[in-house]
């Protein structure tokens, strides 16, 4: 968004906007995530997060960097409830002799993982255009949804309930 909001000539305070704007739908989405965990599965959430971020493909459409928030703001909502969903999906199935094992290595590497989205956004930017960047990473977030949908293991996956109901 940075990138394509300098592009567009946006001002410093402007594109500070921008990042405001789209932390603030990440914040109403924490304080609706209790109530769409209720509402959706563990499965329902994971899939309707990974399609959202397919609404970041509406600058390939139109390349204005107001659109591009608009189709990022939905996914900035449901992530929230992401990380809620499979934190507690993750306490909820491993042992309790492993919690500690377990919940550090998802830490670490969520800690690994954290700078190689920026970095290969940094390096699509540097081969291509911002409009191609996104593309490629509307196509990336097609792909992973698609996986996620097929998958046999997320299809038959308990969900929350049901895990508490068997313990």
């Amino acid at each position: 968004m940075v990138v394509a909001g300098q592009e567009q000539g946006l001002s410093s305070t402007q594109i500070g906007l921008l990042i405001a704007i789209y932390g603030g739908f990440t914040l109403i989405g924490s304080l609706i995530a209790p109530r769409l965990q209720r509402l959706l599965s563990m499965r329902g959430v994971l899939l309707l997060t990974f399609w959202l971020g397919l609404g970041i493909g509406v600058y390939v459409l139109e390349p204005n960097v107001w659109l591009l928030l608009l189709g990022a703001a939905p996914l900035a909502l449901v992530n929230p409830t992401l990380n809620a969903v499979v934190i507690g999906y993750r306490v909820a199935v491993v042992p309790d002799r492993l919690q500690g094992r377990v919940n550090s290595v998802a830490r670490l590497l969520a800690q690994i993982g954290a700078p190689l989205g920026p970095l290969a956004a940094g390096v699509l930017l540097g081969i291509f255009s911002t409009r191609a960047t996104d593309l490629i990473i509307t196509a990336w977030f097609a792909a992973i949804a698609l996986w996620a949908t097929l998958s046999p293991s997320i299809r038959a996956a308990p969900s929350l309930s049901e895990l508490a109901e068997a313990t």
